[in-house]
């Protein structure tokens, strides 16, 4: 392989790795996850963190991805990843689904009217029973 092959596979490994992460960066800020998050619980003065978070999380875990950075925590620091990747999920979800209205949508439909808060956590216990039996069973 000839130097010019290299440097083009690696400009071109960037512009599209960057045109990804942009695109799923402005999908998540117009559907307003971020700010919906923070409404939801109330740390609506905390946005600047959770956008800083976000973004700094991005990157970190790209740069740990590309440049297999290895990481020795043992299983206690494979806890705590598992414990904020399952929080970053459900709260990502979670949001999708309520600015998209899918639950409101999905219940009318079925004509629930009580017990949507059973449902929606029976959901997210599903959710991690699922993931539990995909990587331990």
């Amino acid at each position: 392989m000839t130097i010019f092959n290299i440097l083009w596979q690696i400009i071109f490994g960037l512009c599209a790795g960057t045109i990804v992460a942009a695109g799923l960066f402005t999908f998540i800020a117009t559907l307003g996850i971020v700010t919906r998050l923070a409404q939801v619980t109330r740390t609506a003065a905390w946005i600047h963190w959770y956008e800083n978070s976000f973004i700094l999380g991005g990157i970190a875990g790209n740069m740990l991805w590309l440049f297999h950075i290895p990481v020795k925590a043992g299983a206690a620091g494979l806890a705590v990843s598992g414990l904020f990747c399952g929080i970053f999920t459900g709260c990502f979800i979670g949001a999708i689904a309520e600015i998209l209205n899918a639950f409101p949508i999905f219940l009318h439909r079925l004509d629930i009217k009580t017990g949507i808060a059973l449902f929606i956590a029976s959901l997210a216990v599903g959710k991690f029973l699922g993931v539990i039996l995909q990587y331990f069973g």
